[in-house]
């Protein structure tokens, strides 16, 4: 039995937390400067998926609130596609929220939030806020409500607002603020997820395997590239990628390693999930 504890920039910590209500909304609250009245999601990693043949999305922290959309995303390895990312989750969730033959006013006010423990675009500001401006006259709004911010956690100690500093402080260094009572109920949520040492146990296994599955995809790609076949052989590490964490969620690790052995098997799983 593991004695290591995950830190909060672990992704399966990081969703675990966020998906208590309470610590999801004061997360909010501090990091837009608003007031959140209550949070409707599913757990994390909600997937959309806007066509059939079109590339999901995977989002970690979903969750509505008074004709409002929140996004929250955990970014420790830096992306250099992060502002396509953006572009992207956006369309999904656009898409996702806007009914057949609705207006196009219908569209939910929209936060994307990057919790990043890096700086995501290279300029040591604690918080990037982007929103649409007309390059010839700032004094132009552009009104569609979608709002993107990234946060850069190692920056903590650049901003004024003292909450921010004292959460961004934490998520980046694991130090804890006894007097923000935000920062001491996360870490109390992650230190109870510890104590789960069997949900502990699984994300290292998780974890493991994802590993796995990275330098797996790596090799892949390399062979892809001298075959020609990147887009083909990248879709199939997907495909199997999307299957072990559903296997997963399930509690169904005996079936990951038959999938792996057995490719038979393993059709017939990612047909069961629809998957192919």
């Amino acid at each position: 039995m593991s004695t290591v504890s995950i830190p909060i920039t672990n992704q399966y910590m990081f969703n675990r937390v966020m998906t208590e209500e309470d610590i999801c909304i004061r997360f909010l609250e501090c990091v837009l400067g608003k007031q959140i009245d209550g949070l409707e999601y599913k757990n994390a990693e909600q997937a959309i998926e806007p066509k059939i043949n079109s590339k999901g999305v995977r989002l970690d922290i979903f969750a509505r609130s008074n004709g409002k959309v929140y996004d929250i995303e955990l970014q420790v390895q830096p992306r250099i596609e992060l502002s396509k990312r953006y572009r992207y989750y956006q369309s999904a969730i656009d898409t996702a929220s806007l009914e057949k033959g609705c207006p196009y006013s219908a569209l939910p006010e929209s936060y994307i939030i990057f919790v990043c423990d890096h700086d995501p675009f290279g300029y040591g500001l604690p918080v990037y806020t982007v929103e649409r401006v007309c390059e010839e006259n700032n004094a132009v709004s552009i009104t569609d409500e979608a709002h993107w911010l990234a946060l850069n956690c190692t920056a903590y100690e650049k901003t004024e607002n003292r909450k921010l500093a004292d959460l961004l402080e934490y998520i980046s260094t694991g130090r804890i603020t006894l007097h923000d009572d935000l920062v001491t109920s996360i870490a109390e949520a992650v230190s109870k997820a510890n104590d789960d040492r069997e949900w502990v146990d699984k994300v290292f296994s998780v974890s493991t395997i994802d590993e796995d599955l990275r330098r797996e995809a790596l090799m892949m790609r390399d062979i892809a590239r001298k075959e020609g076949l990147e887009e083909g052989r990248a879709e199939g590490v997907q495909q199997y990628a999307e299957l072990v964490g559903k296997l997963l969620d399930e509690g169904r690790e005996s079936d990951i390693r038959k999938a792996t052995e057995d490719p038979a098997y393993r059709n017939e799983l990612l047909s069961e999930f629809g998957l192919i």
